[in-house]
């Protein structure tokens, strides 16, 4: 069975296109620091993925390509089976596809007999506040006074 490739449409307005398309040019040309976007405003340093978050992705890849290789499957046979390009599935195995969509982990996922779920656990380090000392954590309920 062939995969059947979806196009979407743009919903970008003209001048949506036309803004993104200026912002490009701007970054290409100075290519600014993640820390002068940061400062500049220009850049949420809260929806920027950690080196930590990017080997979790790559870690939960490499568990999903051993599970192929297991079941004896081939590139061909993953993409046949989630209706992803072959060159999507390559770049994921090997870590060029930095930022996949959760669809995409999930359609690899079942492709390969497996559900992809998500967990957390306490980070090994301590919220800092950046000047060394414990963070207070922030909660979104007043204070009862005594």
């Amino acid at each position: 069975m062939k995969a059947r490739r979806i196009f979407r449409a743009s919903r970008k307005t003209p001048d949506e296109r036309a803004r993104e398309q200026a912002l490009r040019a701007k970054l290409q040309k100075g290519r600014p620091s993640l820390e002068d976007l940061i400062r500049d405003g220009e850049c949420d340093p809260d929806a920027v993925m950690t080196m930590g978050m990017y080997f979790d992705v790559q870690k939960a890849l490499q568990a999903l390509k051993q599970e192929r290789v297991r079941c004896g499957l081939s590139i061909g046979d993953v993409a046949a089976r989630s209706g992803l390009d072959r060159a999507v599935i390559s770049r994921l195995e090997n870590g060029k596809q930095d930022n996949p969509t959760i669809a995409t982990l999930m359609r690899y996922a079942a492709a390969v007999g497996k559900r992809f779920l998500w967990s957390y656990e306490d980070l090994a380090t301590k919220v800092t506040n950046g000047h060394g000392a414990p963070g207070r954590r922030r909660s979104k309920r007043p204070l009862s006074n005594p």
